[in-house]
C-alpha cells in the first residue's frame, strides 16, 4: 500500500515539477521568436507584413512546444520514478539543444530565405562547409545570442525548481499539452492557407518544419513503387506531342521526332553556327524581364529580349543548380538526388554535347568557381568536353569576387569569367564550336567590386522603373542581391558588345537562361522558385519573338538538336531517352507540358501537368505569369498524383539499373 502511495506521489511530483520546467520552455521558446523577429528586421527590415507573420508563428510555436513537450513528459516521468536528479538533468540537456537547434535553423533561414529541410542530407560535409563559409558564416553577436538563451533556460530551470506551483496548474499544463498532440493537423501551419510561401515560411516553427520534412520526405521514399511492369503509362506523356515510346526494357528510349521550331525564326548561314550558352546563377523572372512583379533589374538583358526569341514563361528544372547542366544539355530524370550524384555511377545517356562533339564541334566550360562543385566536371567530361576553365587553372591577369568577413570568395566573378574566355578565343580554331558559362556572382555573399557604385545604381533603377517609397522600402532589405543583379547585367552588355567585334559574331547563336530563382529575395509561391527567362539570340534572327507558353529546361537539347539537323543536317540519333518535347512557341500563355521539378537534392515534390501545379500534394490553378492559386475543384489531383508517381517510378528504375540507353545507342 505504501509503496503504490510513493508512486502515487512520485508522479505527482513529477507532473509539478515538469510543467514548472515546461513553463521555463516555452519562454525560453517565445524569446527565441522575440530574437527571430529582431534579428530579421535588423537585416531585412521591419517590414509590416513580415511582423504580422512572424507574430502569428508564436502561436505557432507555442502549440508546437506543448506537442514537444508532452513526449519530453512521458520521458521524464519516467526517469523520475528512477531518480529526480537525473530526469531533471537529462531534460535539460535535451530541451536545450532543441533550442540550441531552433535557433542554428532561426540562422540558417534567415541567409536563406527558405527553412532547412531534409536537403540537408542531400550534401556532404564539405559541400555544406563550402555553402556556410560562402554565407559568411555566423557572427560573434550571433553566437553571443546563441549562449546568451540557452544559458538563460539551463540558468531558469536549475534556479527556479523551487518556485511552488500549484498541483491544478499543473494538471492543466499537460493537459494542454496532450490536446496540443491531438490537434496536432488544426494547430500546424499549412503553406497552401498563406497569401505568399514566404509568409509562412516566416511564420513557422523553423524546427517543426525541419522535423515535418524530413519525415514526410522519408515516408514517401517508402512508398516508391519499383516494378516498372505494373504501370499503365510508360512514362508521363503531353498531350500535345507524345513520345512514341519503343522498349519496355528502357521505358524512357523513343522514336525522336522533335519539330524544328526554330528553323522559321532564322536566316540560314553556310556553316553550322556556333552556340554560346550563358547560364546565369539565380536569374528569376521575378526581377528580369517585362512585368516581373518585383520590377526587372536587368535593363541590358531586357533589351537584347526584344531582338531575341524570349520565352517569359520558361522554367529551371531544379530549385537549385544541381539540375542544370543535365536538364539543359541531357534532358535527363534525376536520380535519387539528381543526376550530377551519381558520380561515376551516373548512367549512360546521350546529350546535346556528345551529339555535336561527333558532328564536329569543339565543346568547352567557363566557369568562375571550383567546377568540382555538385560534380559538374564529372558530368561534362562524361560528355567528352574538350577543355573546362574553372578558378583551378584561370592564370594571372584576373581578379576574383571580393571575400566575405571570413575570407571565403566564391572566385571570379561574371566580368572576369566572360574576358578569361576573349583570352581563350584568340585561339580559336576553324570548328564550329559550344561554349558554356556559368556565372556565380549572384549567390551569397553577394560581394561584387565596385559595389558602393552598385548600390546608387540600384537607387536610380528603382527610379527609373517607377517603384513606390514602400517598395523602395522593401527592396532595400535585399539591396545586395539587387546590386549583383546589375552586376551581371552589365557584365553581360559587355560579354555581347566585345563578342559583336569578332568575326565569327554573325554566325554565332546566344542562349541565355537562369539555373533558377534567388531564394535570398522572397519568393512567392512554389513555382516562383523555378520561373526563371529562357532568351535565344542571334544576328541570324529575322526578327524578335515573344512566347507566353510554358517550356522547361528539358525542351532545350531537343529543339536545339532538330534546328540543327533540319537545317545543316547534323547528325542525330534516331532514338532518344529525352524527357522534353521540345520549346513551345504558342505566343499566347499555353500550358501543354507535363513535366517533375526538383527543387532541391531531396526534395522531389513538385509536378506541373496542363493547366495544374502539384506541390507537396496539395493542387494549384496555374495563370499567366505563372501566377498560381489553391485548386477549388481537386478532380485532377488523382491523375496528376499517377503521373507524377509514374516518372518516379521510372526515374528510380533507369537511373539505379543503368536503363537510359542500350548499348547499341551509346
Amino acid at each position: 500500500m505504501k509503496s503504490s502511495k510513493s508512486i502515487k506521489n512520485k508522479f505527482t511530483d513529477a507532473i509539478v515539477e515538469f510543467s514548472k520546467l515546461g513553463l521555463i520552455f516555452i519562454f525560453i521558446i517565445a524569446l527565441s521568436r522575440i530574437y527571430e523577429i529582431t534579428s530579421f528586421g535588423l537585416e531585412h527590415g521591419f517590414i509590416a507584413s513580415n511582423i504580422n507573420s512572424q507574430l502569428m508563428g508564436l502561436f505557432f510555436d507555442i502549440t508546437f512546444s506543448f506537442q514537444l513537450l508532452f513526449v519530453l513528459f512521458v520521458l521524464f516521468v519516467l526517469l523520475y520514478l528512477l531518480n529526480k536528479t537525473i530526469a531533471k538533468a537529462i531534460y535539460i540537456i535535451i530541451a536545450s539543444l532543441i533550442i540550441l537547434s531552433n535557433l542554428s535553423l532561426i540562422s540558417y533561414f534567415k541567409l536563406s530565405m527558405i527553412p532547412l529541410g531534409n536537403d540537408l542530407f542531400a550534401y556532404s560535409i564539405d559541400e555544406i562547409t563550402h555553402t556556410i563559409n560562402a554565407s559568411g558564416g555566423s557572427n560573434f553577436m550571433t553566437y553571443l545570442s546563441f549562449v546568451f538563451i540557452v544559458g538563460l533556460f539551463i540558468f531558469l530551470s536549475i534556479m527556479l525548481s523551487k518556485v511552488l506551483l500549484r498541483k491544478g496548474i499543473s494538471y492543466i499544463f499537460i493537459l494542454l499539452a496532450l490536446i496540443s498532440i491531438l490537434l496536432a493537423s488544426k494547430v500546424t501551419p499549412n503553406i497552401s492557407n498563406f497569401k505568399k510561401d514566404f509568409n509562412y515560411y516566416l511564420a513557422v516553427n523553423k524546427t517543426q518544419f525541419f522535423f515535418s520534412n524530413v519525415y514526410s520526405h522519408t515516408s514517401k521514399n517508402k512508398n516508391i513503387p519499383t516494378d516498372i511492369t505494373k504501370i499503365d503509362n510508360i512514362i508521363t506523356t503531353n498531350n500535345w506531342n507524345d513520345f512514341e515510346y519503343v522498349s519496355k526494357e528502357y521505358p524512357l528510349l523513343h522514336v525522336e521526332k522533335t519539330p524544328d521550331v526554330l528553323g522559321a525564326f532564322f536566316n540560314q548561314s553556310k556553316t553550322p553556327p556556333n552556340i554560346v550558352f550563358i547560364i546565369v546563377e539565380s536569374l528569376g523572372r521575378a526581377y528580369c524581364g517585362e512585368n516581373a512583379y518585383l520590377g526587372s533589374f536587368t535593363p541590358y538583358l531586357d533589351s537584347l529580349m526584344k531582338q531575341s526569341l524570349y520565352w517569359e514563361n520558361f522554367l529551371s528544372t531544379g530549385g537549385r543548380t544541381f539540375a542544370v547542366l543535365p536538364s539543359l544539355f541531357g534532358s535527363l530524370p534525376f536520380g535519387e538526388k539528381g543526376f550530377l550524384e551519381m558520380n561515376d555511377k551516373m548512367p549512360a545517356h546521350q546529350s546535346l554535347l556528345k551529339i555535336l562533339k561527333k558532328n564536329g564541334y569543339y565543346t568547352r566550360f567557363y566557369y568562375g568557381g571550383d567546377a568540382h562543385f555538385d560534380l559538374m566536371d564529372v558530368f561534362l567530361k562524361k560528355q567528352n568536353i574538350d577543355a573546362i576553365y574553372d578558378n583551378a587553372n584561370f592564370g594571372n591577369g584576373y581578379k576574383k569576387l571580393p571575400s566575405s568577413s571570413n575570407g571565403f570568395s566564391w572566385g571570379y566573378g561574371d566580368k572576369e569569367i566572360f574576358k578569361k574566355s576573349f583570352d581563350i578565343l584568340k585561339k580559336n580554331n576553324n570548328n564550329p564550336k559550344v561554349d558554356i558559362f556559368l556565372t556565380i556572382a549572384m549567390h551569397s555573399p553577394f560581394l561584387i567590386p565596385e559595389q558602393k557604385s552598385y548600390n546608387d545604381k540600384f537607387e536610380k533603377r528603382m527610379v527609373d522603373i517607377g517603384l513606390k517609397e514602400q517598395d523602395k522600402t522593401e527592396r532595400r532589405s535585399y539591396h545586395d542581391k539587387f546590386e549583383c543583379i546589375l552586376y551581371f547585367d552589365d557584365a553581360l552588355k559587355y560579354f555581347m558588345e566585345e563578342y559583336s567585334k569578332r568575326d565569327d559574331f554573325e554566325n554565332t547563336i546566344f542562349v541565355i537562361t537562369g539555373d533558377h530563382r534567388m531564394p535570398e529575395i522572397p519568393i512567392s509561391t512554389q513555382i516562383d522558385r523555378f520561373h526563371v527567362p529562357l532568351v535565344i539570340y542571334s544576328p541570324l534572327l529575322k526578327k524578335g519573338q515573344k512566347f507566353s507558353a510554358i517550356s522547361t529546361q528539358f525542351d532545350v537539347t531537343p529543339t536545339i538538336l532538330s534546328y540543327l539537323n533540319h537545317n545543316y543536317d547534323i547528325k542525330i540519333p534516331k532514338y532518344t531517352a529525352w524527357l522534353g518535347h521540345g520549346l513551345d512557341t504558342e505566343v499566347s500563355f499555353n500550358k501543354k507540358c507535363s513535366y517533375p521539378l526538383m527543387r532541391n537534392k531531396n526534395e522531389l515534390v513538385d509536378y506541373i501537368d496542363g493547366d495544374y501545379f502539384l506541390s507537396n500534394d496539395a493542387v494549384y490553378d496555374i495563370f499567366d505569369n505563372m501566377y498560381i492559386e489553391k485548386a477549388i475543384d481537386n478532380t485532377q489531383q488523382e491523375s496528376i498524383n499517377a503521373k507524377f508517381q509514374n516518372f518516379i517510378t521510372i526515374n528510380n528504375y533507369v537511373c539505379k539499373n543503368n536503363k537510359i540507353l542500350p548499348d547499341s545507342l551509346r
